[in-house]
């Protein structure tokens, strides 16, 4: 290693803890978040952004990623770097539709299940608006010492929440970790719209 590199990686790591430090959440007791999740389950419109990575036995895909929810219907949408697009989701109660990146369109009654008979992955589509914002419902979680989320189990996945951003009015989610059976998919949100 060259005194460069060493410099550099000194300089990296300083920064990384410098800004780790600056996002640090109070902590809160519990029922700080079990109301600011109410408030939240009453929010209707809200968008996230950021970049996604999905990790499966064979493949693996890094895009950036939008959703957008108003009122009891979402659109997921993961573009390249180049803008264009490589997978769209649009749920609404009793419909869904996804558009692969070559443009075919394919329509069910279920996102779940839609996607699972696309891509034979257990995505937790449905429950997306709530996994994004760490609002458990009626799945098992975990706390961390600061009385967040830590983890939600489902039935087919685990999503774990390694980081958390104050957006001002709310705490959430800044990275995102759900892990199936052979899928791993790993979400940083850049920007909160709530």
């Amino acid at each position: 290693m060259t005194a460069q590199s060493g410099i550099f990686i000194a300089a990296l790591a300083g920064i990384m803890i410098f800004a780790a430090g600056c996002n640090s959440i109070p902590d809160n007791p519990p029922e700080f978040y079990e109301n600011q999740n109410a408030e939240l389950a009453k929010i209707t419109s809200f968008g996230a952004s950021g970049k996604i990575a999905i990790i499966e036995k064979q493949n693996r895909l890094s895009s950036y990623v939008n959703v957008s929810v108003k009122d009891d219907r979402y659109l997921l949408e993961l573009t390249s770097l180049t803008g264009s697009t490589v997978f769209r989701l649009e749920n609404s109660p009793g419909e869904a539709r996804i558009t692969d990146s070559e443009g075919k369109q394919y329509s069910g009654s279920s996102a779940d299940d839609l996607a699972r008979q696309l891509t034979g992955l257990s995505i937790p589509a449905r429950r997306l608006p709530d996994i994004i914002r760490a609002i458990p419902g009626d799945l098992p979680f975990v706390r961390n010492a600061d009385s967040t989320i830590s983890e939600i189990t489902h039935p087919e996945f685990t999503v774990i929440y390694e980081r958390y951003t104050n957006t001002g009015k709310f705490i959430l989610p800044e990275f995102i970790t759900l892990k199936g059976k052979d899928l791993l998919i790993k979400i940083r949100i850049n920007k909160w719209e709530i």
